[in-house]
């Protein structure tokens, strides 16, 4: 962390020193994780892997004697073995610090927050900085911001990015309006967004819900949309359609692009992608019966733009919340899937039983089958893998206290490759994670 961030906690630290000049209670609300991962493989790939992460999620309230409130939301990371092989890619020891802010509420109305905020009316807008709120009543607020944007890999302050914006919010009667603004400079103009979400009520048991991303800086384009009708009309029955559109940003920069873009859409497409959108339409519906057995159904149909290929997948399941009356929850499912170049199917079941009040064991079985097609070109020879990959685990729950959480889990990932013009061993790979979190 650097200057602000070390600033912020020993201000922190200091208002925590000072007692409330109003008397007030201090509040500390959130929880404290820590998470130890252990992997190992049988085959080809006989590497161990650890890692160790620490979750910090804080909400203090009434600090020092003008009751300043502090959020801290962060996880760091360690990657103990450093042996960086592709089960989980290139990987650092590094400080992944989302938020550490202080708010002062200055009247009822008005309150500023300094440090690192995500600002979620305004599309998940990251700043190091100012944030300052107006709540014009009971029902409306607005906000604006401003500051220096983190670095998204790093998480680290930069200079190189500057972001300001604006946002507000309307509750009231079922309806749920949030509108924000976000503009991004790196040396003049970057980047500029419309963030829009609603949630509105039609009637009883009908809802809709619209989250859309507008990119404005050339023309404006709409990058991300998500819509939702859901509807209940009765306790046992629920249906649902939505459509959704979202588009990755154009890489006209070859060194940039080729190291985020996937090798089949480089192969396709050269050294510039000028329009790469997908556009998803998926209906789903839920049927319950005999009291605890729930049957869904979800049909969902796909386009991509760059090569103008179509998929669609189809999902049907079966879940029952007390089986047999032994307090056993099972859920069984399957998935058919046609993809842009690949067809695939899987298998997947769950059960879990509370086996004391605070102690509930889980266990879950999948089987994948995969197989790559790209019928229209030569390289379809080359690139041609079938997989078959059986995937199972349990994990153990204990809840001793309201305060203590500790889980135990388990996980194999068994892959044998049918087909593969490069490699045809089978890899078993064994991953264990210990978790443990203090709640306040």
């Amino acid at each position: 962390m650097k200057s602000m961030q070390q600033w912020i906690l020993v201000f922190s630290l200091f208002l925590l020193s000072i007692p409330s000049a109003g008397g007030e209670e201090l509040k500390i609300d959130g929880r404290v994780a820590s998470r130890s991962l252990y992997s190992t493989a049988d085959g080809p790939v006989s590497k161990d892997v650890l890692f160790q992460f620490v979750d910090l999620d804080l909400d203090v309230e009434n600090m020092g004697p003008f009751d300043t409130a502090l959020t801290l939301d962060a996880t760091l990371l360690w990657d103990i073995s450093e042996v960086k092989e592709r089960r989980f890619g290139e990987t650092q020891s590094f400080q992944q610090l989302r938020q550490l802010y202080l708010q002062q509420a200055f009247t009822q109305k008005w309150t500023v927050s300094a440090g690192r905020r995500i600002i979620f009316q305004a599309g998940n807008a990251w700043v190091d900085g100012l944030d300052v709120q107006l709540k014009l009543n009971s029902t409306m607020m607005v906000g604006a911001y401003g500051g220096l944007r983190p670095d998204p890999n790093s998480y680290q302050p930069t200079t190189t990015y500057q972001t300001v914006g604006s946002y507000s919010s309307y509750k009231r009667d079922g309806l749920n309006v949030e509108l924000g603004y976000n503009l991004i400079l790196r040396d003049g103009l970057d980047r500029q967004f419309l963030y829009g979400r609603t949630h509105y009520r039609l009637a009883p048991g009908l809802y809709v819900n619209v989250y859309s991303v507008v990119d404005t800086l050339d023309e404006i384009e709409p990058v991300t949309l998500l819509s939702t009708l859901d509807y209940t009309p009765t306790k046992a029955v629920n249906l649902s359609i939505n459509y959704t559109r979202y588009s990755i940003e154009a890489y006209r920069n070859q060194a940039i692009y080729r190291n985020v873009v996937r090798l089949n859409q480089a192969l396709l497409l050269g050294d510039e992608i000028i329009d790469l959108v997908y556009n998803r339409v998926r209906l789903s519906g839920s049927y319950r019966f005999w009291r605890r057995y729930y049957h869904y159904q979800t049909i969902e149909y796909k386009r991509r733009s760059q090569d103008r290929r179509q998929s669609w997948a189809y999902t049907i399941g079966l879940r029952n919340s007390d089986l047999f009356s032994t307090g056993t929850r099972f859920d069984l499912r399957t998935t058919i899937r046609n993809n842009f170049q690949s067809d695939s199917w899987l298998i997947a079941g769950d059960l879990e039983k509370d086996i004391f009040l605070e102690l509930t064991l889980n266990g879950h079985v999948t089987v994948f089958d995969g197989r790559t097609i790209d019928r229209f070109t030569e390289r379809g020879r080359t690139f041609d893998e079938a997989q078959r990959i059986y995937l199972m685990g349990g994990s153990l729950f204990w809840r001793p206290s309201r305060a203590h959480h500790l889980s135990l889990t388990y996980d194999g990932v068994y892959e044998t490759d049918l087909i593969d013009q490069r490699n045809d061993a089978a890899l078993f790979i064994h991953t264990g994670l210990f978790r443990y979190a203090y709640h306040f």
